[in-house]
Order: structure tokens, then C-alpha cells, then sequence
């Protein structure tokens, strides 16, 4: 049996909003351990390094309406972690071709290293794991028992889990829930997306910093992904994320034959996106809280707190909504009122 140090709190996944919770934690002066399966940190706000360029495959920005969440990006933005990307952006209808973005639109803000780097600022001085998937969570004794993938454990009086939440509800799968709490849960739903990252070593690079398709029956979006780096050498890349119900009905099928259908696709809006000099993709089976949980974060049992960005109502899904779903988790379990 494996064991470790005595811990107050285990954080399952080290996206925006458990890191956001286990710093809350860790500043209260609670030993907190983030576990998470993959070896990146931020959750969707991921970024890849393909052919020596770095590419945003999941999130591609983020916007700010609550004061927390706008203190917190105010040092990202002094720090250089940050930048504001665009006040909107064009879109582009097959009938209607292009739109111009709407005049004095709010900020959306971008990462000029990449936005796992948010995850990377959130994870400072933290106990991270990684590669370490938690299989099942279960009380034991005056604790919880999380088994990892492998055989380990953990052990700690308090969890918090901010996992999708399907997954989540399948890592409580033995815990007895009220009805009315699990149906709540059972009713979140997701939407997919199946991304494309596509390198051109010659084309030139796009004008605007990304495009919406509205209505597009495959494609929701194009990024032109190098208006956020700094200039460099590694060409033009666009970033497509299909529509979920494209991504939905595709979701099985060959990625290259996927990958080859939206350039396709991308070129009615970019005639030379058919001819990358290489390509990517990643499939998020949990990209989008379509249908979020109208709590920022939710206790289920006695030092068990779920959260994540399907929680928060209306807005769920959002960057901020993970942001602020997380400082809810914390406040939960340190039994104090959400700011």
C-alpha cells in the first residue's frame, strides 16, 4: 500500500478551477495535494508545442465581468501572463460572407506563451501530481480515500473535485447521493469539440485574430493563432474547432479524415487552408458546459465539495466560470460565505 504525507485537502484535477481552490486552500493555511491524470496543467486552457510552435487547442480566450476574476487578471496582465487579444471578433455566413466585429466590445484576453500558462501562474508553489488519475474516492474512517490508477491512494478529511462531471459522478459511483442532488448532477450536460491545428509555412498570415460561423453546420471557428505570439519564425497556424453537433456525429470516425473535412470546410473562409504543411487535432469530449449546474460549486457530503466550469448557472463553461467555481469549492469547505 502506498502511502504520503498527512494532508487537509486532496484537489482532483489541476484545471483553473482546482488549482483556483487548492490556492485558496493552501493560503488558509491547509496541506493541499492536486492530482491530475495528464501531465499538463489548466485544464481546456491548453496549449501544444507542434512542429516548435505553440498552438491553443482547447480554450482560445477568456473575458472578464466579475471584480474577482478582474483583480486576478489585472496581475496576469502586469506580469505579462496576459494580453488582451481582440475587442471581438469578424464573423463569416456562406450567404451573407463577412461581419465585422461589433463596435466597443469587451476584451478577450490571450496568452502570449500559451494559455496553459494560466495553469502554470495557478500551480505556483502548489503540491501537484501528475500522470496520477484518480480511479474511485470512498470514505474511510474519518477520511476520504481516493485510489489512483495503478493502485496508490491518498487519503485527507476533505476533497475537493472538479472534474467533468460525469466523470466525477463515476469517481462517486459507490457514494450513496440524495436523489434530488444526483439528479441535479446527472442533468449537466456537455457539448464536444473536435479541434484542428494546421501549420503554413509560406501563406500569409490572416488579418483578423480569429473568425466566428455563425450557423456553419461543421465549423464553429478559426483562429488565427499566431496573433497572439509575439513574432517569430514559425509561420501562419490556424486553430478550427468544429461544431458540437459535427464533433457529436463525427466523433468515432478516422482523425485524419475528420482533420481533412474541416480544412475543407475552413477554406470558403481561407482558400489556401486546404494545404497545411502539417496538422494536429484533439478531441475534448467535455469542451462546454451546455447545461451547467446552477451552483458554483456543490457539497455532496460532509468535506466532499464537486466544482469546475460546469458549475455557475448561466454562465458556466467559461475560463471565469472554473475561476470563480473554484474559490466556491474553497469557501465551501472552509465553511465560510462566497465573496
Amino acid at each position: 500500500m502506498t502511502t504520503s504525507p498527512p494532508l487537509d485537502v486532496l484537489v482532483i484535477g489541476a484545471g483553473l478551477a482546482g488549482l483556483t481552490a487548492a490556492r485558496a486552500l493552501s493560503r488558509a493555511g491547509l496541506a493541499v495535494e492536486v492530482l491530475e491524470k495528464s501531465r499538463g496543467l489548466g485544464g481546456r486552457a491548453a496549449t501544444r508545442t507542434v512542429h516548435g510552435t505553440r498552438v491553443d487547442h482547447g480554450a482560445q480566450f477568456f473575458t472578464v465581468r466579475d471584480p474577482r476574476f478582474r483583480a486576478e487578471v489585472d496581475a496576469w496582465l502586469r506580469d505579462g501572463v496576459a494580453r488582451v487579444w481582440a475587442d471581438g471578433f469578424p464573423s463569416w455566413r456562406a450567404a451573407a460572407g463577412w461581419r465585422a466585429p461589433d463596435p466597443g466590445g469587451n476584451p478577450r484576453y490571450a496568452c502570449p506563451d500559451g494559455m496553459n500558462a494560466l495553469g502554470k501562474r495557478l500551480a505556483e508553489g502548489l503540491a501537484v501530481t501528475r500522470g496520477a488519475r484518480a480511479v474511485a474516492l470512498r470514505p474511510a474512517d474519518a477520511a476520504w480515500e481516493v485510489e489512483l490508477e495503478g493502485g496508490a491512494r491518498r487519503w485527507a478529511p476533505r476533497v475537493v473535485v472538479t472534474a467533468p462531471v460525469p466523470q466525477a459522478l463515476d469517481l462517486l459511483r459507490g457514494i450513496e447521493l440524495p436523489p434530488a442532488v444526483r439528479d441535479g448532477l446527472e442533468a449537466v450536460a456537455y457539448a464536444p469539440c473536435f479541434a484542428v491545428m494546421a501549420g503554413y509555412r509560406e501563406a500569409q498570415a490572416p488579418t483578423w485574430p480569429g473568425v466566428r460561423l455563425p450557423g456553419h453546420p461543421d465549423l464553429a471557428w478559426i483562429a488565427n493563432d499566431g496573433a497572439k505570439r509575439d513574432p517569430g519564425g514559425g509561420g501562419t497556424v490556424l486553430v478550427l474547432h468544429a461544431t458540437p453537433a459535427f464533433t457529436r456525429r463525427r466523433y468515432d470516425d478516422p482523425p485524419a479524415t475528420i482533420v481533412a473535412d474541416l480544412l475543407r470546410a475552413a477554406s470558403a473562409v481561407v482558400p489556401w487552408a486546404e494545404r497545411p504543411a502539417w496538422t494536429d487535432h484533439q478531441r475534448w469530449r467535455f469542451a462546454l458546459a451546455e447545461t451547467p449546474h446552477p451552483e458554483r460549486a456543490l457539497p455532496v457530503a460532509d468535506g466532499l465539495v464537486l466544482g469546475g466550469d460546469g458549475f455557475g448557472g448561466d454562465g458556466g463553461g467559461r475560463l471565469e466560470s472554473a475561476y470563480l467555481s473554484g474559490l466556491a469549492a474553497a469557501a465551501a469547505l472552509l465553511g465560510e460565505a462566497e465573496g
